[in-house]
């Protein structure tokens, strides 16, 4: 994989050294509420060097990044795309910040901008997509605000806290992505 570079984060590919820094989130409810049932728990420790070792040699059919500080390459976080469809050129994406104080300073944001450049550019993508729990506002939020729209819902198709709880389906084409980038491009010029 190769390195993308932000302002204040990378992306990198996964390193057996990451182990550590993924098994302090793996077990922890408020960080995987949210995450798709993989990552329920508990998650025993090969379970995590079986996610680390399907991450470090994935196929052509996912692009696997860690979120890493831009200075130290430490995990924050990791972003991938997954299920990755050549023929109809689309994706879905996954998203994790290990740790609550990583959280609403803007790295996801960060990472989801350089993955979707690299989704639309480099890979030739054109659609990303996400499912993401309704009371998962916080997410919601930062998806639209990196271009994702509403496109449905799935009712009833998640569980949060042993509660069902509707799936919002939401997607950036490419053609939205370079409008939205002209846009900004014009707009700092």
């Amino acid at each position: 994989m190769p390195y993308l570079y932000g302002k204040r984060i990378l992306l990198r590919d996964y390193r057996q050294d990451d182990y550590n820094a993924i098994r302090a989130w793996v077990n922890d409810r408020e960080t995987v509420q949210y995450l798709s049932s993989r990552y329920w728990m508990p998650q025993s420790a090969t379970d995590t060097a079986d996610m680390l070792e399907h991450a470090t040699h994935a196929g052509p059919n996912g692009a696997f990044f860690v979120i890493a500080d831009l200075e130290s390459e430490e995990y924050l976080g990791q972003i991938d795309l997954i299920s990755i469809n050549w023929k109809l050129r689309l994706a879905e994406m996954a998203i994790v910040l290990g740790r609550e104080t990583q959280r609403g300073r803007g790295f996801g944001g960060e990472a989801i901008a350089l993955l979707l450049e690299y989704a639309f550019t480099t890979l030739g993508l054109m659609r990303v997509e996400l499912d993401v729990a309704v009371s998962n506002r916080r997410a919601i939020r930062c998806y639209q605000k990196a271009g994702f729209l509403l496109e449905g819902t799935k009712r009833k198709a998640f569980m949060v806290g042993g509660e069902y709880e509707d799936l919002a389906m939401m997607a950036v084409l490419k053609e939205d992505w370079q409008k939205a980038h002209r846009t900004e491009k014009a707009q700092t010029q």
